[in-house]
């Protein structure tokens, strides 16, 4: 049984139109979703009722994890620091 083997032109003007027309259906989609993430974001707080506020140890938590990561951000890595000679070919 002999395969036959099918080459794609990547330039051609099908598969242009075709890549085209997937990207704008993507983008439209992007979109719809956040439309439909924005909508939902300004009614639901008419709909539903006033939550009770938080825990004062709730609250802290972000500003717990900003602190460690801008610590962790500045601090030296424990890598060993390797110097490798850079030769001409």
């Amino acid at each position: 049984m002999k395969m036959m083997m099918c080459k794609i032109d990547p330039f051609d003007d099908k598969s242009i139109s075709t890549n085209l027309m997937l990207k704008n259906l993507s983008s439209s989609r992007a979109i719809f979703v956040m439309v439909i993430l924005t909508i939902t974001l300004l009614v639901l707080p008419l709909i539903l009722p006033p939550l009770p506020p938080p825990p004062l140890m709730l609250l802290c938590v972000p500003v717990l994890l900003l602190i460690l990561l801008v610590f962790l951000a500045f601090t030296p890595s424990q890598l060993p620091n390797y110097n490798v000679p850079i030769t001409s070919l």
